[in-house]
């Protein structure tokens, strides 16, 4: 069974479980010219993230804002090592991500930077495979594991003074210096339920990711070829114990909601099971591309049930184009059109009266390929 076929089967059978199932679309994928806007909880915050389940409720009461972070979205569709990222964002102070987005993923593709070891050397680096930052449709139960590397190699003699003075012998005679970072992590959509922070409550899912970073350093002189000298750098570096070698695993929880580009929260998890950084949702942050959005597209059917020419009333749209589509159990497209608003408005028929009886899908995606919502529609009720 399909990942995607199991997913619309139990959307289709929501009526018979004890609450609708969220689900997360591609609504929530940044774009440029946002900012992410967020919070950085002062230390001595005090949460329960409560177990793995559905329809949970988290309150994590008024916490005070150490500092605020802002990840402005550029484009990146002009960068020269990257071509093929769309989008670049901050990914901390010293690393931009840039990243490739569809209608199903935003991939992390490469990252320019500084790393702990070389922190007065500029890193350029492309992964293999891409990484999933985001991924639509989401719901609860969905599972995902990747495993991805980046190297760079660099030649000593482009390294800064104070980089060879510190790796010293090991690099005398060297030829080359590869540094190569393997990440592995699983994604799981664990909880879902409503969030409320700030006195202000959020539909969402969390996604709990746990990754296994391991860092190395090889060298090359001469003819012979790559030799791994991670061990014998954190001897001689053990300040940088933190950074080489394989790190015990990083638990990092996120908590989506529809329609907002900004993770509602983000907690990251100590291997003592203690909570070390909490970010969240500014209250100024908005969804949009350049300021605060207008409209909030939406989408309704009549009659539903419908038996033939079947009438979708959309509103809160901005001027492009946009389709509806109509899908049926196995996740195929059974009908679609496509239309233009005006004023943000449209009324759009759709002949369905070939279709045989049974329960639909329909959804709106404009004209980038974001689907803006998705609904259920009975046939022949």
């Amino acid at each position: 069974m399909s990942k995607y076929f199991a997913f619309t089967l139990l959307l289709l059978l929501g009526s018979v479980l004890p609450a609708q199932q969220l689900i997360l679309n591609n609504e929530y994928f940044p774009e440029a010219g946002d900012t992410l806007k967020y919070n950085l909880a002062a230390d001595g915050f005090v949460i329960d993230l409560l177990g793995p389940g559905e329809n949970l409720t988290w309150n994590f009461g008024e916490l005070t804002a150490e500092r605020e972070i802002d990840r402005p979205v550029t484009s990146a569709v002009d960068d020269d090592l990257f071509s093929d990222a769309q989008i670049a964002m901050d990914i901390d102070d010293n690393t931009v991500g840039y990243y490739r987005v569809d209608a199903n993923a935003v991939e992390l593709v490469g990252l320019r930077g500084k790393t702990p070891l070389l922190d007065e050397y500029t890193l350029e680096a492309s992964l293999n495979p891409a990484r999933p930052d985001r991924r639509a449709p989401l719901t609860y139960g969905d599972a995902f594991e990747i495993t991805t590397s980046n190297s760079i190699a660099v030649s000593p003699d482009s390294l800064p003074d104070e980089a060879i003075a510190e790796l010293g012998p090991l690099i005398a005679g060297v030829d080359s210096i590869r540094l190569t970072t393997t990440s592995v992590r699983q994604d799981v959509i664990d909880a879902s339920g409503t969030l409320t922070i700030n006195n202000q409550t959020y539909d969402v899912i969390r996604e709990k990711r746990t990754e296994v970073l391991s860092t190395s350093v090889e060298i090359r002189s001469g003819i012979i070829g790559y030799v791994d000298i991670t061990s014998n750098l954190r001897t001689l570096l053990p300040e940088y114990e933190d950074f080489l070698g394989q790190q015990p695993p990083v638990i990092t929880y996120y908590f989506w909601s529809p329609g907002e580009k900004e993770a509602i929260a983000t907690i990251t998890e100590e291997n003592d099971g203690n909570y070390s950084r909490l970010t969240y949702k500014r209250s100024d942050a908005v969804n949009s591309v350049g300021g605060p959005y207008s409209r909030q597209a939406d989408i309704t059917v009549y009659p539903n049930p419908t038996r033939g020419e079947t009438f979708f009333q959309a509103s809160g749209l901005d001027a492009g184009d946009y389709t509806i589509s109509v899908l049926n159990v196995l996740g195929r497209k059974v009908a679609d059109t496509r239309f233009s608003p005006t004023a943000g408005e449209a009324k759009v028929p759709l002949d369905l009266s070939r279709l045989p009886r049974g329960t639909y899908l329909y959804s709106l995606t404009n004209e980038r390929g974001r689907i803006l919502t998705t609904r259920r529609l009975m046939v022949g009720g």
